[in-house]
């Protein structure tokens, strides 16, 4: 028998948490070691009566935190997923709980993952009468600091038993009141590299006596599009920019330099076109490096992997969330090019992450920008949702 919660179930639960998502809010940190937010959270469970709690998930001073609630009958451990950093954004919303940091902000949402997780637990505690095991999972450092790898490398899926892993990121391209899936793919390896030619610098009216990593830049920035347009598959997506060309000084301006760098990302889905990327940008960099008599260094990082959603997990997960909102409130979405390092965690076990909609009237602004603010609102669909599913998941072949 299916087991339901419709967001109207979840008003009492959501009231509690919007208090601590406006707090956290006004008061975003940054990185792996959020001292502020994790006292927040912790009050927040302490509120609720949940006594095994466990901090400093990630080693050192990393501030990951794990609840756990446990039913009343035997089941399956089913994790559910929180990102708790903000971003280096100085915010612009005019809200009466904005940022009082200047230059940090909560732009993706993350306190409102954050207060859709408190409400689940909220709910949770109130009706112990479930089958399983529930792992919360309040991760930092989401933002380009790997916080899951660091938790995951800490032994949280060994830890804690965890079969399956659930999470949710709120989507200003989606409705209020809906919620969206993909399977497979759904989130881009994202890699960054660096690429330095150093070369012999000069008088700029003598050019002939020096060997220009400037011109050598500019011909690998060109060079470098011709991987994803003749290199990969056209039926494969992939994507490398340049996004930053550093060379010489404002004031040099007759001075070729000794150094140029170029700076950037590559976005792909399947390991073997990040494989060939890889290697073709060593293959371009050395041989213009050789066309203009220079050495260089290339340095390529694989950040964060492709985020894949298990497809039968994906399937299982949309169908539940059908009988939480209807149909008609259950979309299909499509692939991102952007990174999410909750696929750290999909890497070690099976699962998905859904975009819930916050788009109205008042909240149209995409992520990273200095007017997004989550949406109140959409709190109580996020947590039926994971509700839903989690507690059919853990209550499976009972």
């Amino acid at each position: 028998m299916t087991i339901v919660i419709h967001p109207e179930d979840l008003s009492e639960d959501a009231a509690f948490a919007v208090p601590v998502r406006e707090a956290l809010h006004s008061d975003p940190e940054i990185g792996l070691h959020l001292p502020k937010t994790e006292a927040r959270i912790l009050a927040a469970l302490k509120a609720l009566k949940i006594d095994d709690v466990h901090t400093n998930i990630g080693g050192g001073a990393v501030s990951g935190i794990v609840a756990i609630l446990r039913g009343t009958k035997p089941g399956r451990t089913i994790a559910l997923r929180a990102d708790t950093d903000a971003l280096p954004i100085e915010e612009k919303t005019g809200k009466d709980y904005a940022s009082r940091t200047p230059g940090r902000m909560h732009a993706c949402g993350h306190d409102g993952h954050t207060a859709a997780l408190l409400t689940v637990l909220s709910y949770l505690s109130r009706h112990r009468d479930f089958a399983g095991t529930l792992i919360a999972v309040f991760q930092p450092g989401e933002e380009g600091f790997a916080g899951s790898r660091y938790m995951i490398e800490d032994g949280l899926v060994e830890k804690f038993g965890i079969e399956e892993f659930y999470a949710l990121h709120g989507d200003a391209s989606v409705d209020l009141g809906k919620v969206a899936f993909f399977p497979g793919y759904a989130m881009a390896n994202a890699d960054a590299f660096e690429i330095v030619f150093e070369g012999k610098g000069g008088h700029g009216s003598k050019p002939q006596l020096t060997h220009d990593p400037v011109v050598a830049a500019s011909e690998a920035v060109l060079a470098l599009q011709t991987i994803v347009s003749r290199n990969v598959n056209p039926d494969d997506a992939a994507v490398v920019s340049v996004c930053s060309i550093e060379a010489g000084t404002r004031e040099g301006t007759s001075v070729i330099p000794q150094s140029a760098t170029l700076r950037g990302t590559v976005r792909t889905y399947e390991k073997d076109v990040q494989d060939l990327i890889e290697l073709r940008m060593h293959e371009i960099a050395n041989g213009i490096a050789v066309m203009f008599g220079m050495n260089p260094t290339v340095t390529y990082n694989r950040l964060y992997p492709a985020l894949y959603n298990d497809p039968e997990r994906t399937a299982e997960a949309r169908s539940l969330a059908e009988t939480a909102l209807g149909k008609e409130n259950v979309i299909d979405f499509h692939r991102i090019p952007g990174g999410e390092d909750f696929a750290f965690m999909l890497q070690k076990r099976p699962g998905c992450i859904f975009r819930l909609g916050i788009r109205d009237r008042d909240h149209q602004s995409p992520v990273h920008t200095d007017t997004f603010d989550f949406n109140d609102e959409a709190i109580e669909t996020g947590a039926a949702v994971l509700l839903t599913v989690a507690l059919n998941r853990m209550a499976e072949n009972n």
